[in-house]
């Protein structure tokens, strides 16, 4: 089996109402749920596609030279090598993922399985969390909860990025008294951006957290405050995750053995593709440690998450992005069939490859950029 043309789209769906205010970027709106997918064609008919990060503009592809040196003609199974080669492109960091993401779909539809079997296949559902991404008021979120839990959640995300900590912790209580105790919640500080709070604040927090039995803490102080972490670590019982923006087998090697972290986070696209996803995974299970990709994007991508996380054993959670301003219903408006939640759990695609398909006429529809190489 040969590459025969490489396809990358760039686009977006339009987020209503005054768009998505995210708590980690006060004052700076989303407009669109953006989507970047790459599709890869072969001389056997098998087409695959995948989300990933590239960099692209009104002239096209940046990676394009090495597409057509390297990528076009190749053999699609043989991804460890194709990924190799893109880690060492110059000014890519991360490399254009899609391509990685594209050629795990081929090898998936080429053998008939999904692509979490193919990876050792350790689970087919996985509990799902509601993951928010704004900074309300108390009544607001609680309606929230609610509704999420009505739609089959059983567990969110809550975040912490306001100003004053008494504001943050006043959310949480009021969801954890409003809800049924079987809604678990999670907690989200975000201090890898903007402001930081100090190591006193975190523990703080941590303790109030704790008492009120939130299952961890995300991000309470910045990543490179590896000594802060591991002291806030030893000082509370609450579960300590971090780790979204860090890039590599080798940044979170050295998470590990600095002890930051209880629950690693890295993110599928941020930490160097689905192979270095499993590396990763693999890494923090030789230290019984859990390992939960980090999600905040379109439904694609979700189903991409879903596999890497089907495919390790210490992966206990599904992050589902699914905020009032970034609902599950425009995530996964590119998906022919949106994914659903049952008595708080989700299913691991079982289609052949990512298991999900395009609706290719949205995607075609909301394009800014769609260049094609053969």
């Amino acid at each position: 089996m040969k590459i025969t043309a490489v396809r990358f789209i760039q686009g977006g769906s339009p987020i209503p109402d005054g768009g998505f205010w995210p708590a980690w970027w006060p004052g700076m709106p989303i407009y669109e749920i953006g989507y970047s997918i790459c599709v890869i064609e072969t001389d056997e008919g098998v087409t695959g596609f995948g989300p990933g990060r590239v960099r692209a503009g009104a002239h096209g592809w940046s990676a394009e030279p090495f597409v057509r040196e390297q990528v076009l003609g190749a053999d699609p199974t043989e991804i460890g090598a194709l990924i190799g080669a893109l880690e060492y492109l110059p000014q890519q960091r991360p490399p254009p993922l899609g391509i990685e993401h594209a050629l795990w779909d081929v090898l998936g539809k080429a053998a008939g399985q999904p692509v979490y079997k193919l990876l050792g296949g350790c689970r087919s559902e996985v509990p799902a969390y509601c993951s928010t991404g704004s900074t309300l008021s108390p009544q607001v979120h609680v309606d929230q909860a609610w509704d999420a839990y009505q739609r089959g959640y059983r567990a969110i995300k809550l975040r912490l990025h306001r100003q004053a900590l008494a504001d943050d912790l006043a959310v949480v209580r009021a969801v954890r008294d409003a809800l049924p105790e079987e809604m678990v919640i999670m907690a989200d500080a975000n201090q890898t951006q903007n402001f930081y709070w100090s190591r006193a604040t975190a523990l703080r927090c941590a303790r109030a957290l704790e008492e009120m039995g939130v299952v961890w803490l995300e991000e309470p102080l910045p990543p490179f405050d590896a000594e802060g972490l591991r002291e806030l670590r030893h000082k509370v019982e609450i579960p300590i995750a971090g780790g979204e923006n860090q890039y590599r087998l080798y940044a979170f090697r050295d998470c590990i053995a600095r002890s930051a972290y209880d629950i690693l986070q890295p993110d599928l696209n941020g930490c160097g593709g689905l192979l270095e996803w499993t590396r990763i995974a693999t890494l923090a299970h030789a230290h019984l440690l859990t390992c939960i990709p980090h999600v905040w994007s379109n439904g694609l991508v979700l189903a991409c998450s879903l596999h890497a996380i089907g495919a390790v054993p210490n992966a206990p959670w599904a992050e589902c992005t699914d905020d009032l301003k970034w609902p599950a219903e425009i995530r996964d408006r590119l998906l022919v069939q949106p994914h659903q939640i049952e008595e708080g759990i989700i299913q691991v695609p079982q289609g052949p490859g990512w298991g999900v398909e395009l609706d290719w006429a949205y995607v075609e529809a909301n394009a800014s950029l769609d260049t094609r190489m053969e």
